[in-house]
């Protein structure tokens, strides 16, 4: 449950841009067979170094409780009702505060700041430098015209502008996948191995690596789902280099939090922190939207993202006091 929960929300996040770029460009079976071989090594070398622990040791503050009932699967489907609303759940606030409430207060608070630090990089960047990537795909677009790099069968079915997405920039996009599922694993496993010994055998983390290839399957299969929405609606996701430059700075940014802190943090945030300072970058540089059509589109984010970051901790802080009746 906590698998299917964590990867169908965070898929956002994660996988959306990839999702989005390389819908009708890539086979499903390899796109799977990617993700698949990247979560193994990740699992695979965590696992390893860490003493059996597949979460990357990130879950030293967060102890196994003491006995595990039925209550404990309201979390992950609390997190699964919500996904397909269409929200973006913090799934570390709900699935880590569930388990231990003392830390709610440390790992919103860094979540505020990773949404914060990401507005402002992203803000910085694409409206300093990023933008001028940016520019040609929505000039291309207006036109109506592909431009004249891609021909042949790599311009077969792709849209107006995407002659930036020749070959190099697919190479790029899936290596920058790679660079920031990665890196999300490392982060977010914590919230998938919550209820499970913090040392595996062998063969328990085989299991658990083909529930998580499972739904890693299906989500790929199904497009995202719906909240996948969130992704589309911003400018130039679905071409590759825009995919490839959000990837990369993504994966950077939780890198940099990685190395500031083992506490978990909501890496939802710090994604929504991300793409609000990239369309307001390049409102600001394009004028490519009406301002007030960007700032609904943000606003409404914000606000779906709130009001299940309200629900998900009236439910993460229920639990405890449920066990005890």
């Amino acid at each position: 449950m906590a698998a299917a929960a964590v990867v169908g929300n965070d898929s956002l996040q994660t996988l959306g841009t990839f999702l989005s770029s390389n819908r009708g460009r890539t086979p499903l079976p390899a796109q799977m067979a990617f993700l698949l071989g990247l979560t193994a090594v990740v699992l695979g070398l965590g696992w390893w170094l860490n003493g059996g622990d597949p979460a990357w040791g990130r879950l030293a503050q967060f102890p196994l409780p003491d006995a595990i009932g039925w209550i404990d699967l309201l979390p992950p489907l609390a997190v699964l009702l919500l996904t397909r609303w269409g929200a973006p759940v913090s799934t570390s606030v709900l699935l880590l505060t569930a388990i231990a409430p003392a830390n709610a207060g440390p790992v919103l608070l860094r979540s505020l700041i990773g949404y914060g630090l990401a507005f402002a990089t992203a803000l910085l960047l694409y409206g300093a430098v990023l933008w001028l990537l940016e520019r040609p795909l929505l000039d291309a677009q207006h036109s109506g015209e592909p431009e004249p790099e891609l021909t042949g069968v790599a311009a077969a079915g792709l849209e107006p502008g995407d002659a930036a997405d020749a070959p190099r920039w697919l190479v790029l996009q899936w290596l920058s996948t790679a660079w920031l599922w990665s890196q999300w694993l490392v982060h977010d496993l914590a919230n998938i191995f919550i209820l499970l010994p913090r040392q595996l055998q062998a063969w328990q983390l085989g299991l658990s690596a083909a529930a998580l290839g499972g739904g890693l399957c299906a989500l790929v299969a199904w497009g995202g789902g719906p909240i996948q929405r969130m992704v589309q609606d911003k400018v130039n996701t679905s071409h590759l280099r825009s995919a490839t430059l959000i990837d990369l700075l993504f994966g950077a940014l939780l890198l940099a939090l990685a190395r500031f802190s083992p506490t978990p943090l909501s890496t939802t945030w710090v994604f929504l922190g991300l793409l609000a300072g990239r369309e307001l970058g390049l409102l600001l540089r394009l004028r490519h939207r009406p301002a007030l059509e960007v700032g609904a589109v943000l606003v409404g984010d914000l606000g779906k993202a709130s009001l299940a970051l309200a629900l998900s901790l009236a439910v993460a802080l229920l639990i405890q006091p449920l066990k005890a009746l």
